[in-house]
């Protein structure tokens, strides 16, 4: 703990008042006495990131309690109010410490003496060093008298209680480092922790790629505020002992995961026990908590705020899917090889298509009953799992089939990456390829682009970040409907909504729409400012922070 005499020269955090001078106030004197910082206080973002942030879970003087904070690690100044304007001229990025502190709902009054406890158990040693501990404690009974004293007591006997608070201070360990989808993952985690970064929270963390997994075993006994990973199998790794290390690390886990959970059923079939599974699709989240028991919410990735948008744009329509079309190949070995089951897989996708609003396992249910087939949960999720490939397939053969009804329209087409170099729908001369586009070079492209076209991989009830890049860079979204999309939506307001089923349609909306400037420019404004509302990584820092307060997000 820094002395007075050893208090670090940067300066974190600044108090002004009505007072003349100018004075370093150590971490001793503001705990003694909370009049010296009874003011208009202000903090470097720096300081209040490596403290912890703002602790939510106080009730009351969140203010004064990260201050207290502040001043382990930085200097903490008194200043006269009059030289505020002087003080503040250098550091414009400063932030100003202003909490209204105000009772939960049902809290009949402001019970400041809660944070007085928890303060007071945290900061014990300091007072009894200062043999102030007695009086502190005689000071929190007299304002809050039995209740206060039962209340302090679960404090300094350091209960569940104590550490939830104590936690949500502590550091997030973020897993970064993932090459997997072309880096996608990584960029996922940075931009979170970064975002994170940016709500005051203090981010660590762990390197995939450049660290060895022994380093892993330093986190056991360290406590943080969280632990969150992009889809990684980390967290399924195991002790000597057979125990998954996060269990050991005992902190909450939150695991993000975005292909369908069946796809990843070898690492959510045992999980940590605190973590929280988050999916793009809703209906992924449901599956999971029936399937295999855990705990999962709806959190969909993100897009990236930089603007690389052009007002002269080069491409009329993108679109930065892939390309695949081996479900009628498939089918056809399926035939030679197992006609009895060859039948069961064309009748699963036959429900599929039929309904292509609804889930592959809404369709597996269908089937089972065509069959009259018996199951428990546990026979449905494998029988689910052997027909996963069906659902990757189906998605990929309607990807072409809106693709190819856009070309036999006349319409221009620029696709990105290695997989459309030989595929057939190259017949067409508006099939323009390009060089794959991923990270920066995506959203430039997104940035060049009158529209961009989204086909989901069948998120049902879903969002995913291309929607959100896209927008991010006042490009039109054209994407087939999802419930999630149905509901938050406005179809010709913000985007272009439509149904794969129905695509005779599309072609000539994409025409009138190129053709009508205005109307462009009146969407893509929307659809930016939507999504800078509630689709970046800043607002999807502060929903997961919800979700670590308890809160459920909207």
């Amino acid at each position: 703990m820094q002395k007075t005499n050893q208090q670090p020269e940067k300066i974190g955090a600044v108090c002004f008042q009505a007072a003349d001078g100018e004075r370093k106030l150590t971490l001793e004197e503001i705990l003694l006495d909370e009049t010296l910082v009874q003011g208009s206080l202000w903090a470097a973002p720096q300081a209040i990131s490596e403290a912890g942030g703002v602790n939510d879970l106080l009730e009351d003087k969140k203010g004064y309690e990260l201050l207290l904070r502040i001043a382990e690690k930085f200097c903490v100044v008194r200043a006269d109010e009059r030289k505020k304007s002087e003080f503040l001229a250098n550091r414009a990025d400063w932030r100003q410490l202003s909490f209204e502190d105000h009772p939960k709902p049902g809290d009949s009054q402001r019970k400041p003496w809660k944070t007085d406890c928890y303060v007071l158990s945290r900061y014990k040693k300091q007072l009894l060093d200062m043999q102030c501990f007695d009086e502190a404690v005689l000071g929190i009974v007299s304002e809050g008298g039995q209740e206060a004293a039962s209340y302090l007591e679960t404090m300094l006997a350091g209960s569940q209680e104590y550490f939830r608070i104590y936690d949500y201070t502590q550091p997030i360990l973020i897993y970064v480092g993932d090459a997997t989808c072309y880096q996608v993952l990584d960029m996922f985690a940075r931009s979170l922790g970064k975002a994170l970064q940016e709500h005051g929270c203090r981010v660590i963390y762990f390197d995939m790629e450049k660290q060895p997994m022994d380093d892993l075993l330093h986190y056991i006994g360290k406590r943080f505020k969280a632990v969150v990973g992009m889809q990684t199998y980390l967290f399924s790794v195991k002790q000597t002992d057979g125990r998954l290390i996060h269990d050991v690390f005992g902190a909450a886990e939150y695991h993000f995961v975005f292909d369908h959970p069946v796809w990843l059923r070898h690492h959510l079939m045992q999980v940590p026990k605190q973590m929280t599974v988050l999916t793009p699709d809703g209906n992924y989240a449901a599956f999971i908590e029936k399937y295999y028991g855990h705990k999962a919410r709806f959190l969909p990735p993100a897009g990236q705020e930089t603007y690389y948008g052009k007002k002269h744009r080069l491409y009329d329509l993108a679109f930065l899917g892939t390309y695949g079309d081996s479900l009628l190949d498939e089918l056809k070995e399926l035939r030679k090889n197992d006609r009895k089951k060859a039948h069961f897989v064309s009748r699963y996708l036959l429900y599929m298509r039929q309904d292509i609003a609804g889930t592959p396992e809404h369709a597996l249910e269908k089937l089972l009953a065509y069959y009259r087939i018996a199951y428990t949960d546990q026979e449905f999720e494998e029988k689910f799992c052997s027909l996963r490939w069906s659902m990757l397939r189906l998605s990929h053969y309607y990807r072409r089939k809106v693709v190819e009804a856009l070309l036999q329209a006349g319409l221009t087409v620029h696709v990105f990456g290695e997989s459309w170099k030989n595929c057939p729908l190259r017949k067409y001369p508006g099939l323009i390829c390009h060089p794959q586009a991923v990270g920066e070079d995506a959203f430039r492209v997104y940035g060049n682009a009158k529209l961009s076209l989204n086909i989901m991989t069948w998120h049902k009830d879903g969002f995913t970040e291309r929607i959100a890049n896209a927008m991010l860079q006042k490009s039109v979204v054209i994407t087939d409907r999802t419930a999630y999309l149905d509901r938050h939506f406005q179809d010709g307001e913000e985007l272009i909504l439509f149904r794969l089923g129905h695509l005779q349609e599309l072609p000539q909306r994409i025409k009138d729409l190129l053709e009508d400037e205005p109307l462009r420019a009146k969407i893509a404004e929307n659809g930016y400012q939507k999504a800078k509302a509630g689709h970046t990584w800043y607002k999807r820092a502060e929903e997961l922070l919800l979700l670590m307060q308890g809160q459920e997000g909207d």
